[in-house]
């Protein structure tokens, strides 16, 4: 019997000794802004990703050209009292 009570003794403490070590792996992951930092990174990503594509739309939306010239009509300056109606 002693040998089956150290053996579940030892299979205990390496089941809690994991478990420390695991769960002290999430306090320093907070402690040291983890979640923070992956979402920081998988936002650059998607940025880094996205920028061609982000590009080439701005490009399309941009005309190449301006187009024609317009030059605008100088009026003719016509003396009122020419114009003037008749009864």
């Amino acid at each position: 019997m002693e040998l089956k009570d150290t053996l579940v003794t030892g299979a205990a403490v390496l089941a809690v000794g994991t478990s420390g070590v695991v769960g002290g792996g999430a306090v320093v992951d907070k402690v040291n802004d983890g979640p923070i930092k992956r979402q920081d990174a998988t936002v650059e990503l998607v940025k880094k990703e996205l920028e061609s594509y982000i590009d080439e739309r701005i490009k399309k939306l941009v005309p190449t050209t301006t187009g024609s010239v317009v030059v605008p009509m100088k009026q003719d300056i016509a003396d009122y009292r020419d114009n003037v109606p008749q009864r």
